[in-house]
């Protein structure tokens, strides 16, 4: 799905860019809100997981800066060591993790 937003925005922000329209698709990883709370178990702000608000203030200082943007730096850092690694590798990896939530969940109840 991410792919999908990521391209629908590029092509708007090219078309739409000598019209005087931006438009941009920010890319957060994880912020600590209610909802990432209770799905990534994120209970307190930290480096990685910023507070809403301050994630909100990074977003807002890259508006106007190109068609796709990780506004808040730490994820940049992550989204770059992230990309060393082979796909296959990744994918696994992040399946784990939501099959590990997944169960975590269901043992709760």
């Amino acid at each position: 799905m991410l792919r999908y937003i990521d391209q629908l925005s590029r092509c708007l922000y090219v078309e739409y860019e000598h019209h005087g329209i931006d438009v941009q698709c920010q890319v957060p990883l994880y912020v600590k809100t209610k909802m990432t709370s209770r799905v990534a178990s994120i209970e307190r702000s930290t480096l990685f997981s910023p507070s809403a608000e301050k994630y909100a203030k990074a977003a807002v200082g890259q508006i106007g800066y190109g068609g796709r943007r990780m506004p808040y730096w730490p994820h940049s850092l992550q989204w770059w060591f992230a990309s060393l690694l082979p796909e296959p590798l990744l994918d696994a990896w992040r399946l784990s993790i939501g099959l590990s939530r997944r169960n975590d969940k269901h043992n709760i109840y």
